[in-house]
Formats: C-alpha cells, sequence, structure tokens
C-alpha cells in the first residue's frame, strides 16, 4: 500500500506537476480552494487548523504549496494564506503527528540581489560583462533581501519552519523554488537563470520525501541552468542528487 503524501495547493501550477509525477509511488491527496477532476481534493481554507489536522491524519508528509503567489501581493493580501496559513499547516501537521513537511519557499526570499551585479547582468541578458566561472552562487547562508510582502511571507515561513523542527522534532525542508510554468520553458531572458523543469521539480521533492536524515534544511530548487546563481552544491550535499536539466538547451 501506497504511502499518503498532502500536498496543500495541489491545484495550482506546481500542485498539478507534483501530484501527477509522484503519484507512481505515493498516495497523493490534496488540499484546495477549488475541487479538481484529476486527484483527490478537500475544498477547504487552510487556516481551518482543526479541518486541516483531520486531513493530515495519517499521512507522512504534507508539501505545502498553498499561498497567494504574486511578487505584487500586498501586505494584507499574503497575511491570510501566506502567513496564517502556513502557522496553520505547520501546527496541523504537528497535531496530525506528521513528521515531515515540505515547505514551498521562493527565490524571492533573496530578490534584491537581482538589483545587484553580476546578476543583473544575467537576469537581463547582458552576458558579455559577466564572466561566467566567477559568478558568487547565492545559497542557504546568504542573507535574506526579500524582493516583496510575498518574499518576507516566504522568510516567515522558512523561519517558522525552524521552529518546527527545533521545538517539535519535525523534518523540514524548504525549496526556495525557483520559476515554474505549465510551458515548463523560459517566457523571458530571465528564466534561462532561473528555470526549475518539471522533471527536476518531481525529483528533488521525491528525494526529500525520502530524505529521513535532515532536520531543516533550506534548498534552492532550480535545474542547472548555464547561467544559474543560485546554488545546488549544498543541494548535493543535502540530498545525493543535482538537477539534470539546462534551459540553455530551450534557447
Amino acid at each position: 500500500m501506497k504511502t499518503t503524501v498532502v500536498i496543500t495547493g495541489i491545484t495550482g501550477c506546481i500542485g498539478t506537476v507534483l501530484s501527477s509525477g509522484l503519484n507512481n509511488r505515493w498516495q497523493i491527496k490534496g488540499v484546495a480552494r477549488h475541487p479538481s477532476d484529476d486527484v483527490p481534493v478537500t475544498v477547504m481554507d487552510i487556516c481551518d487548523t482543526g479541518s486541516l489536522t483531520e486531513v493530515f491524519r495519517g499521512a507522512r508528509a504534507v508539501i505545502h504549496l498553498a499561498a497567494n503567489p504574486s511578487v505584487g501581493a500586498s501586505w494584507d493580501e499574503v497575511l491570510h494564506s501566506n502567513i496564517r496559513g502556513t502557522e496553520s499547516v505547520f501546527e496541523a501537521a504537528r497535531q496530525a503527528g506528521v513528521k515531515k513537511v515540505i515547505f514551498a519557499s521562493s527565490n524571492h526570499v533573496t530578490g534584491v540581489y537581482e538589483q545587484e551585479e553580476p546578476y543583473r547582468s544575467i537576469v537581463t541578458g547582458r552576458y558579455a560583462e559577466v564572466e561566467h566561472g566567477t559568478i558568487p552562487q547565492i545559497d542557504h547562508t546568504s542573507p535574506i533581501k526579500p524582493d516583496s510582502y510575498y518574499g518576507v511571507s516566504k522568510a516567515f515561513g522558512e523561519a517558522l519552519g525552524r521552529l518546527y523542527a527545533e521545538r517539535y522534532s519535525m523534518q523540514v525542508i524548504c525549496l526556495r523554488i525557483g520559476t515554474v510554468n505549465r510551458e515548463n520553458r523560459p517566457h523571458d531572458v530571465r528564466q534561462f537563470a532561473t528555470l526549475f523543469r518539471h522533471q527536476d521539480l518531481v525529483t528533488m521533492v521525491g528525494k526529500c520525501l525520502e530524505n529521513d536524515t535532515l532536520r531543516y534544511a533550506i534548498l534552492y530548487g532550480v535545474s542547472n541552468n548555464y547561467w544559474r546563481f543560485w546554488d545546488l552544491s549544498h543541494v548535493e550535499r543535502c540530498l545525493g542528487w543535482v538537477p539534470e536539466e539546462n534551459a540553455e538547451m530551450l534557447r
């Protein structure tokens, strides 16, 4: 019998990719604001901690994707889903006895770096101004520089995850996810650096589900793109794996 994994926000782009890619090994259940014809979904507000706890009971892990994803969202817009909702998910997981939460953080936790060199030249396609082999990689130890209230809300989720890992011995893996879109290809020049291809996404989350040794980790989720500037060496150390795809092949 397959082990149950619950995905919040399962009807979104990333949730759709993961539910399809992981269901050959895991029993996938979903939580979302709207129903789906493709996967079992419990329609609910993730801030309803009591109901969420009942959905989570018996699950091996929760993958928390549900959020307002807009970089332009106001504080009030992120407060419900991204702040209160994330607290509700962690608390429901604790009450339900779930031992692992994979939290969908975001590259926007460190988004202001892209306004600085050499990252600004990369995301605007001015490659001649950058020496490729010397690009400093932004990693889990880099000071956070959120570019939006959305980025702040994801930094909050990472900090809350650390609390639950330390206080309740929960395994928490935060993925600072790059660019994921339904077309699975770059939409603009920046995305040749930031794209996270679907197969890499599914494989990475699968590795996180399999891992039982990490207590807490922040990992960048990005394909092994030629112009990427987010670190993958920490991913390799933690998961014994690195992404295989490269957006440059789609140029």
